[in-house]
């Protein structure tokens, strides 16, 4: 079945917690199984929403929720120098909450032996008279500080 799905994947994606939606996480345990098979990796760890990060520490959780990425890849097996993506959910403008708490999981997973970056929405959202994406926010936040960015546009056309 693997070898099949290697015809036309060459990678999936990994996580490394609960993915979106889910009450656990069938990955865990996996990677040997999948790396014979042919495949690589794309590392995820859900990130936190919005309404999860209201009221808290939020600089505090994206430390801790580092922490807790970077535990289980080394426990997964990924070596030093593999990027750790934060699955970022909601688009458009980050929320001062949402800011902290991704900018600090960056600099945590940064002061690991793992590369940081942010999977997240590169669909223009309208703020006033100009348009704006969650990735523009975090390039222009990051600068040259080195921060990997898978960005989507899951946006389709209407079906005709």
């Amino acid at each position: 079945l693997l070898s099949g799905l290697h015809r036309s994947f060459s990678y999936t994606g990994y996580w490394l917690n609960n993915p979106p939606g889910e009450n656990s996480n069938s990955w865990l345990g996996k990677r040997a199984l999948l790396k014979a098979n042919g495949f690589g990796f794309l590392i995820l760890f859900n990130g936190r929403l919005d309404k999860e990060l209201k009221g808290k520490d939020a600089a505090a959780l994206g430390r801790s929720d580092a922490a807790a990425a970077v535990s289980a890849a080394k426990g997964e097996g990924f070596g030093p120098g593999a990027i750790l993506f934060l699955d970022q959910e909601e688009g458009g403008r980050l929320f001062p909450e949402q800011s902290a708490y991704l900018f600090a999981w960056i600099e945590a997973v940064r002061g690991s032996q793992y590369k940081p970056g942010v999977y997240c929405s590169g669909i223009p959202a309208t703020e006033g008279s100009s348009k704006i994406t969650t990735a523009g926010q975090i390039a222009s936040h990051e600068g040259n500080k080195g921060v990997a960015l898978w960005v989507v546009n899951d946006q389709c056309p209407p079906a005709q």
